[in-house]
């Protein structure tokens, strides 16, 4: 399932989302994050990373399984996904 199928999934069910899902949904963005990190410079990571990424991952991990946790897991993918893609664009171009 993807990441965009697993959020309508877990937003359908909002009010009581399936545990498992969510805990597949949270992998499937971390990872997609980690895989991203690891390709790049360890000095390109601020430049890609969400803003206030930090602070929005304590807050998802001390509310897993709520509404406002699926919303900024899904914030925080589609705003990484933005700028990683604008990084490789803006390096390709130097």
């Amino acid at each position: 399932m993807t990441i965009e199928a697993m959020y309508e999934k877990l937003l359908e069910n909002a009010r009581r989302p399936d545990r498992k899902l969510y805990d597949e949904y949270e992998h499937a963005i971390l990872a997609h994050i980690d895989a991203t990190l690891h390709d790049m410079d360890a000095d390109a990571h601020i430049h890609v990373l969400p803003f206030n990424y930090q602070e929005r991952m304590a807050y998802i991990q001390s509310r897993p399984y709520q509404y406002h946790s699926i919303i900024q897991l899904k914030g925080i993918h589609e705003e990484f996904t933005k700028k990683a893609a604008s990084y490789r664009i803006r390096k390709n171009r130097d």
